[in-house]
Formats: C-alpha cells, structure tokens, sequence
C-alpha cells in the first residue's frame, strides 16, 4: 500500500485532501464499503466517494451499509431509506443485536439493541438483514459479519472527524503515514477515517455549495440549543441531555421512556446529581475507583473494561513519573481526572491524558496549593 505523507498535501484543502485519500483507498483495497449513519459526516463521505467514482469513471454501485440501532428517530431512519430505496447504490441495511449501553447518574448498563425478548421501538423494514441463530454482537463482530461476503482486503470508510473528541483526536495522530487508516480486530478489515482534518462548518459548507440535502434532525437540533447529532439518546453523551428530546422529539421521547423508562430518573436528577460527592466517599487511590466500578457497573464487560482502561492509564502515569516526565500534570493522570471520567461513562476506550491538572487534582492527592502554584 503506497504512502501518502504531510508533505504531499501542504498546498490542498481538507476537500482535496479528502478525495485523494479517497482515491488511494479505492486503489489499495480489494472491497470498499462506506458507513452511513443518515449524518451529517457520513453523508458528506458518501457524496465525496460519488464525486471521486465519477472521476475515476467507476460504473459500478458503490456499497453502502446502514446499521440500525434501533432508538433512532423517525426522520432519521427516513432519510436512511431514502437513500436505500432510490437504487442508486448497493446499499445493504442491517438490523442486528447489537451490544450497547445506556447512561444513568453516573452508571453505565448494558442493553441489547433488536433483543428479541422486550418491545422493540419500531419494527425494521422487511428488507433489513437480520442476524442468524440468535447471534449478539459488539462493535468489532458487527464488521466482521457486515464485512463476511466481501473479497480480500476490505475498507470501510467512515465519517469520523478528529475534533469531535479527543479520543478521535488521538486515533488519528497514532501514524505518520496513512494515519487515516486505522486497524480492526479483524486483521482483513480496516477503518477509513478520509474527512478526519473537516470540521463541522466544513461539513455545512459542503452541503451549501453543492446543494445537498440533508436530515433535517440537525436544523431542528440548532433551534433546539444542542450539539448536532444523531446517534442514540441513552449514550453518555446525549444522556445527559435527555431532557431537551422532550422538545426536540416528543413522540420519540414517549417511544424510548415506554420502554426503558429508568431514562426518566436520568432526565429528573441529572443536573441535580453531584458527581463529586460520590468521588469523594472512596479512598483517593487505584483501590477507591476500582471500588466504585465493582459497586456501580453492573454489567460484567463494561466492568472488565473499565478496570482495564484504568489500570492502562495508572501504568502509564507511573512510567512517566518514572522517567521524571509530566510531573507537573501526574503523567497526564490525575488520580481525580481518571475517576471522572470513569464516572461520565468515558472508559470505551484508552482514557486520553489531561493536558493541564487542577489545583482540585493537586490537593485530592494530598498537596497544596503551594504545590500547584510551582507548576502553574
């Protein structure tokens, strides 16, 4: 696979960029499929792989696949059909058991997307691909199986943009070269990551200057005051801003409290719930958030993982204490900035380094704010 560094794009946009990053996957792998989500990142990577097939003069349908995750509103799951029955591309849509979890003061809890023994949200349309014998997946084993039928090499193409996080941030910094493409636990499959360096306004440029049409979720989003997304309400994330899909959606906020009706006691006591208060009845050490995680994450792999990701953290931090780096910020691993975001549900994958500790950070491990002041 050839190599396509810094210095090949210095004088190009991110909408060039993007297209010939694009191009290279095209050539470099055997399958090809994009991700759509009905958003806003991942409609703009579909209409840019149009773009570049048109320019390569490629006939074939471009293969597209959407997986329902089954507490999707409405107009969402009507632009994706659109899109799926126009005929215009091989687009494959997916209606699996699907591992997931929801947020509730602080706990995270796992739910099974499409399980077979609760009321579903909505029924899937009859062309959906459904799972065989009863199979429950997870993120990685969703691929595998999406990915099963294609030949060699495969290449899914994604919408993820490096500043919607700094966990995204960080999955695209991790290489030099082709930093875009990202592995899998499927050795065959990677992840495409072509508009990571788009920011939002360049996603709604693209749209305007090319008159493209998109869910109309994120329009009424922004009358709404929050952050534009269509992913799953019982996320972290979107949780804790439960109480604005009443406004947003209320006969979908009547769907999803029918049937998970915990979310009510997340959306009455979110802003109300101190955080803090809770750290602050463990011991300040590895042993008081391993403790919080035993006592709070009930769900056995969402434990395992969370241990996991702290102990990944507090390994790194001692090397680094070792080595006399960051000493200023603990590592990049306060002992409190690690038990936050353990409480916020942010263990999915590696916990990132915090840039600049807190006076807060200094004194829940015992020092002062004369220590603080030496590194301020």
């Amino acid at each position: 696979m050839g190599k396509l560094g810094k210095k090949h794009y210095i004088d190009k946009n991110v909408y060039e960029m993007s297209k010939e990053r694009i191009k290279h996957i095209l050539e470099s792998f055997d399958s090809v499929l994009v991700a759509f989500s009905g958003g806003k990142d991942s409609l703009t990577v579909l209409h840019l792989v149009e773009e570049v097939y048109n320019e390569m003069g490629k006939k074939e349908k471009i293969k597209v696949f959407f997986r329902d995750e089954e507490v999707i509103p409405d107009n969402v799951i009507n632009f994706v059909k659109q899109k799926c029955e126009s005929g215009k591309y091989d687009f494959r849509y997916y209606a699996i058991p699907l591992k997931s979890t929801k947020f509730i003061l602080g706990k995270t809890e796992e739910y099974i997307q499409w399980d077979k023994n609760r009321k579903w949200l909505r029924n899937p349309p009859e062309y959906a691909i459904r799972a065989e014998n009863d199979e429950i997946f997870d993120q990685y084993t969703a691929d595998t199986f999406i990915c099963k039928n294609e030949k060699g090499k495969v290449a899914i193409l994604t919408g993820i943009r490096a500043d919607e996080s700094l966990v995204r941030h960080s999955s695209c910094c991790t290489k030099r070269d082709e930093n875009y493409i990202n592995d899998t636990e499927d050795k065959r499959i990677k992840i495409c990551k072509p508009i990571y360096d788009f920011t939002e306004r360049d996603i709604f440029l693209y749209f305007f200057k090319n008159r493209k049409e998109y869910c109309d979720i994120y329009d009424l989003e922004m009358l709404n005051k929050q952050p534009l997304r269509v992913a799953t309400p019982l996320h972290a994330e979107s949780a804790k801003i439960f109480d604005k899909l009443k406004t947003l959606n209320p006969i979908f906020y009547q769907q999803l409290i029918d049937i998970f009706p915990e979310m009510l006691v997340q959306e009455k006591y979110w802003k109300e719930y101190d955080r803090t208060s809770i750290i602050y009845q463990y011991e300040h050490s590895e042993i008081g958030i391993k403790k919080y995680i035993k006592e709070n994450i009930k769900d056995n792999n969402e434990r395992i993982k969370a241990i996991k990701r702290v102990k990944q953290a507090l390994t790194t931090r001692k090397n680094k204490l070792k080595n006399n780096e960051g000493k200023q910020n603990f590592g990049g691993y306060p002992l409190l900035y690690i038990f936050k975001t353990v409480l916020a549900g942010g263990y999915k994958r590696a916990i990132q380094p915090k840039l600049k500790a807190s006076l807060e950070d200094y004194i829940y491990e015992g020092l002062t704010e004369e220590d603080y002041n030496k590194y301020k």
